[in-house]
């Protein structure tokens, strides 16, 4: 797996980007065209709606687009291609045509939940197996703002899986199928905005209730303090899961009162019942191992498979999707355990700011 040092404005972290996964090059291509081949036959509509969102991100994402066209020039690549499959996900939440199970599993517990009495914060990444050579590990120290490290995909920008900044904070995204999406701030986005200028979970909220998001997924954030919450993300509605006994978990649908009733169930591969399925054993197990989660707990955890039940180490779903990542973040330590690969069988390496 790469590490990728990245530094300056917007724009040369981009390019440094792209100039340092330049070997990947044929991959991404491979992937970038294979991506967009799957959403080609909706024409007209399509070119409406990306014209909508680039429109949007040049009013309220300039971070972001400097860092597309960034990455676009340090590969070579047309920066309309790049935004376009930057957009792919977007584009089908918006038809309602999932291209794959992206089924991730978040938690974070701290406080007496813990063995040690700090946060932990985890990640069993679930997408197509095409990026797992492309995976990738990127520090970052932006011109303005805090230093952050991140877990990515090559190719993709900002905050493309999860993260934590110097000051503690981490944050990681689930995908929801929903019906509340607009050309909001997409989650890769608004993890970049989080790392660079929010140091608490406090923080944060205050950023994210105010900020536009374009929905169809959780944000699962924890601190050095120990503050721990999931935020779910829409257009037009914002809703938030507090923890219980110090613990919040999210997979792939909503729970709160504001976006419940948004989720689009039939549309999920991953269907609702095992999303909700996938949630009940991560909670029991957290309730089960409440006082003891520690690192090899959460290891154990995030390496588990049907048992009887549900996987959350998930292999062939028969989508090409698989889990092809951990990321356990130390937060009071500022400290990653990261698994590039499944954390059934892949060994783990230790980064820090």
């Amino acid at each position: 797996m790469q590490v990728l040092s990245l530094q300056g404005d917007h724009f040369k972290m981009g390019l440094q980007h792209g100039q340092q996964v330049h070997n990947l090059r044929p991959l991404i291509v491979a992937t970038i065209d294979a991506r967009l081949a799957r959403s080609a036959r909706r024409g007209g509509s399509e070119t409406r709606l990306l014209q909508e969102l680039e429109q949007a991100w040049m009013e309220s994402a300039h971070s972001t687009m400097d860092m597309l066209r960034g990455i676009a020039e340090g590969l070579e690549l047309p920066f309309p291609r790049l935004f376009h499959y930057a957009a792919a996900s977007y584009l089908d939440d918006v038809a309602q045509s999932s291209a794959s199970a992206e089924a991730c599993t978040v938690w974070a517990a701290s406080g007496p939940a813990t063995r040690q009495g700090t946060p932990i914060l985890t990640k069993n990444r679930d997408y197509s197996l095409k990026h797992l050579p492309l995976q990738a590990l990127a520090y970052a120290a932006p011109r303005e703002g805090y230093r952050y490290l991140y877990v990515t995909s090559a190719g993709s920008p900002a905050v493309f899986s999860s993260g934590m900044n110097e000051r503690g904070l981490a944050v990681a995204d689930t995908h929801v199928p929903s019906k509340d999406i607009g050309p909001g701030l997409a989650r890769y986005v608004l993890m970049m905005n989080l790392l660079e200028k929010h140091a608490t979970v406090t923080s944060a909220l205050s950023y994210l209730e105010k900020v536009e998001q374009m929905g169809a997924g959780n944000l699962i954030l924890a601190d050095a303090q120990g503050d721990v919450v999931v935020v779910e993300s829409g257009y037009k509605q914002f809703g938030l899961v507090s923890p219980v006994e110090n613990m919040v978990a999210a997979t792939n649908h909503f729970v709160s009162s504001e976006l419940r009733g948004q989720y689009l169930e039939d549309y999920a591969r991953a269907s609702g019942s095992e999303s909700r399925a996938r949630l009940q054993v991560v909670q029991t197990i957290l309730k089960e191992h409440w006082g003891t989660l520690d690192v090899e707990t959460t290891q154990q955890l995030m390496a588990r498979h049907k048992n009887g039940s549900v996987a959350i180490c998930r292999h062939d779903t028969g989508d090409d999707t698989s889990t092809i990542s951990n990321a356990i973040f130390l937060p009071a330590e500022r400290k990653l355990l990261f698994c590039n690969d499944r954390p059934c069988g892949g060994s783990y390496a230790t980064y820090t700011l």
